[in-house]
């Protein structure tokens, strides 16, 4: 990571986080600026390797601003630092495109190893957030909307909790490594899960999964 546009409003906030970056990937260049406008003008000026966004800013929430990033630059890797840890506002920036969630109560050590992670595919999550992530999933997952092709409903029935969780994530866009890291399991096991998941439900691709859990209802 070497170009990384930090996006805060609270000054302690952004010297932290900035002292949080330059400890994390050696040589960073951070670019802090407190507000979606000034965001806005350096995207449209720089290409980031890395946007770190607060949710709560005077111009707008940075939930809603994920989306206008991602157009400007579809591969952005996005990771929101804030307070805030409802389940709304959590899965509404995941699925608009974030690729970690942190809150900046944690301390300067753990905000630093979850940064250092993104080079080695862990979704940065605070520990807090991946509780919470993997309950809505498991709760989603669980209990899907009632499906009127009785052959769909009995394959469903025939995943395990653990693949509904897993194929729940695959369709809302997660990578293999980033599923690993919410389930905390190792990539070989998603691998294996997606096998079987893929075996049950007689399909190959992504694509296939996603529409099939749309269609009942875990996502």
């Amino acid at each position: 990571m070497k170009e990384v546009l930090l996006v805060d409003d609270h000054v302690g906030a952004r010297h932290r986080l900035t002292e949080v970056l330059e400890r994390a990937f050696e040589g960073v260049n951070v670019h802090p600026v407190s507000t979606l406008a000034e965001a806005r003008v350096k995207i449209a000026d720089c290409r980031f390797d890395l946007i770190v966004l607060d949710l709560s800013l005077p111009d707008g929430a940075g939930d809603d601003f994920l989306s206008e990033i991602l157009t400007e630059d579809p591969n952005a890797y996005i990771v929101i630092a804030t307070i805030h840890d409802e389940s709304e506002r959590l899965v509404r920036a995941l699925e608009n495109g974030a690729k970690g969630y942190l809150l900046k109560e944690q301390s300067i050590r753990d905000l630093t190893e979850s940064f250092i992670g993104i080079q080695a595919g862990r979704p940065p999550l605070t520990p807090a957030i991946t509780r919470k992530l993997i309950e809505i999933v498991r709760g989603q997952g669980i209990t899907p909307a009632p499906s009127t092709d009785a052959t769909s409903a009995t394959v469903s029935e025939d995943l395990t909790s653990r693949e509904r969780e897993v194929l729940s994530l695959i369709a809302r866009g997660f990578s293999r490594p980033e599923i690993a890291g919410f389930l905390d399991i190792s990539r070989h096991n998603v691998a294996t899960h997606i096998g079987k998941i893929y075996a049950k439900l007689e399909i190959s691709s992504r694509s296939e999964a996603a529409i099939y859990a749309k269609q009942n209802g875990m996502v």
